[in-house]
């Protein structure tokens, strides 16, 4: 680890991550207020808060293209492996985290079992994760690890409850592994910083975003903090009208900013609360852009046309009572328009 934190250092020098970059970013005095208010991208962001921060956090809003399509970009940074050596994620059971390490590892695994990875969590029949942007998700973690040597590949860390739906029968089966932030934390804790490592994570925002001063418990990274006192570096996606000039996937930090003191429920495909502001939940915000011009990324309907898996999917839902039309959800075609509605009065 030593070895390799002094080649991170290294390699942000030569970057340029340098001292005014991760300063605007991560809200230290002397920044440069232009380059608070436009923001940096992504990966930028991201490097830079690692040099303050052991785990760094983005909200994920699940299905929406736009947010993926950022992720894509910095899983192909080639900076990102330079200081991240796992990413957790909440779309992947922990169950599969061998046949998760073979594959990212390069190794040949085929397609049925790596299914079983998105198909078989806590969240199915509900969410089923067929959306092809989680499997491309892997798909690029795997890309980016072929050329780099074993010791400096990044590792997938599936943060989903361990559930086994072959052992499953009852109502009761399912709720043994209702406590999914109390799983991430413990994945971060023993995987992670009990190691001495680095964690990018990959989460619904709200698992990740910080717990408002005064409250206690929260989503899995309010958890860890509280157990370990590591404060983790934390970015939502959202929108606002006044982001409309800034540039799509820019990354602004709310320290100093009007981020700070806005109200976190007026912001789009954010989950924010009336009264919350901004900066009390997160660090920054990535920008995807106007909330009318977000689109979804669809499963192909053809997929459930497979009997077994479809009658698998009867048996979850008659196990769980989940209140979903199996059939008007995954049978039928739907519109990629994103479907957030506006955000709510206060």
């Amino acid at each position: 680890m030593t070895e390799r934190k002094l080649t991170r250092r290294t390699m942000m020098a030569a970057t340029g991550v340098g001292a005014v970059g991760a300063a605007a970013l991560a809200g230290v005095p002397g920044a440069s207020a232009s380059a608070a208010r436009r923001g940096h991208g992504l990966a930028d962001a991201v490097v830079a808060a690692f040099r303050r921060h052991r785990v760094v956090a983005i909200g994920e809003v699940h299905g929406q293209q736009e947010h993926h399509d950022a992720l894509q970009t910095l899983l192909l940074d080639p900076r990102l492996p330079e200081v991240v050596d796992d990413i957790v994620v909440e779309f992947g059971n922990a169950l599969y985290q061998p046949t998760m390490d073979r594959f990212t590892d390069g190794a040949a695994v085929e397609d049925p079992d790596l299914r079983l990875v998105w198909r078989n969590t806590t969240q199915s029949p509900v969410a089923t994760l067929d959306a092809p942007m989680y499997e491309q998700f892997f798909r690029t973690v795997r890309a980016a690890n072929w050329a780099l040597p074993e010791n400096e590949r990044m590792r997938v860390l599936l943060g989903d409850p361990p559930i086994d739906w072959a052992r499953v029968t009852t109502k009761e089966d399912v709720r043994a592994f209702d406590d999914r932030d109390g799983h991430m934390a413990s994945v971060l804790k023993r995987e992670v910083l009990d190691k001495g490592r680095r964690a990018l994570v990959c989460y619904g925002s709200r698992h990740v975003m910080h717990a408002p001063p005064g409250a206690e418990g929260g989503g899995g990274i309010p958890l860890i903090e509280q157990q370990t006192g590591q404060r983790a570096y934390v970015i939502l996606s959202g929108g606002h009208p006044r982001l409309a000039s800034h540039p799509r996937r820019a990354v602004i930090p709310a320290q100093g900013t009007w981020l700070e003191t806005a109200d976190s429920s007026e912001f789009h495909y954010l989950p924010g609360d009336c009264g919350i502001a901004f900066g009390a939940i997160a660090d920054a915000l990535l920008y995807l852009g106007p909330r009318n011009e977000q689109t979804q990324s669809l499963w192909n309907p053809a997929l459930y046309l497979d009997p077994a898996y479809w009658a698998e999917l009867r048996r979850r839902k008659a196990i769980t009572g989940a209140p979903v039309d199996l059939r008007r959800q995954y049978r039928h075609q739907h519109s990629v328009v994103w479907p957030t509605p506006p955000p709510g009065e206060c």
